[in-house]
């Protein structure tokens, strides 16, 4: 994650378990972000990207510099993109410190975010700081931050959201300043770069 200024060896990822299926949040909105009138209690996104913004290939949303500096190597293993049937997805891996990196850029949530706060009885749900003025949710059937993982909802519109998935390195897991769900906040921002980019 390119300018997300995460420190490599903080970082260094490994595959998470992100599933755009399950969402949960729990942390309070910021006081600038209205609810939807959908009923979900999703923030409404003030500024939506365009339409089709996710009609790409998700291993184009991560430049190689971002790669690089967010996992540490400039060789990293890369899953190919493949569809779940609710999102297309790729990650990248740094297999020697066991730390990943990975996006799903979910079709299946019609109504953005809406569909995280929906189920955000349902499991684990924490509201973040937005990203660059986007809604962020770090959400899962379980919290795993503590094993070093986490996913991050970002909603792009109100009827367009992605998740950032981060696993941080072995050695890192537990460690002050290694928080897992920060890790997935940044690669989120340095995937909203891309995608405003290419907007």
């Amino acid at each position: 994650m390119a300018a997300v200024g995460l420190a490599a060896s903080a970082l260094v990822l490994s595959a998470c378990s992100g599933n755009p299926g399950t969402a949960q949040p729990s942390s309070p909105v910021a006081p600038s972000q209205s609810p939807s009138a959908a009923g979900s209690g999703a923030p409404r996104v003030a500024n939506p990207l365009p339409a089709g913004t996710l009609d790409r290939d998700p291993c184009s949303t991560l430049t190689a510099g971002q790669i690089n500096a967010l996992l540490g190597t400039s060789s990293p293993y890369v899953q190919p993109a493949k569809d779940t049937g609710l999102a297309k997805q790729c990650r990248w891996a740094n297999l020697d410190r066991g730390s990943s990196v990975g996006v799903q850029l979910v079709y299946a949530w019609k109504d953005g975010l809406g569909h995280v706060y929906a189920k955000k009885d349902q499991g684990f749900f924490k509201e973040l700081a937005p990203v660059q003025g986007y809604p962020a949710v770090a959400y899962g059937p379980t919290d795993d931050s503590s094993t070093g993982s986490c996913g991050v909802a970002i909603g792009i519109s109100d009827t367009m959201a992605f998740e950032a998935d981060a696993t941080i390195s072995r050695s890192n897991v537990g460690k002050p300043g290694s928080d897992p769900c920060e890790a997935a906040r940044r690669i989120g921002d340095a995937v909203v770069t891309t995608l405003k980019a290419g907007a």
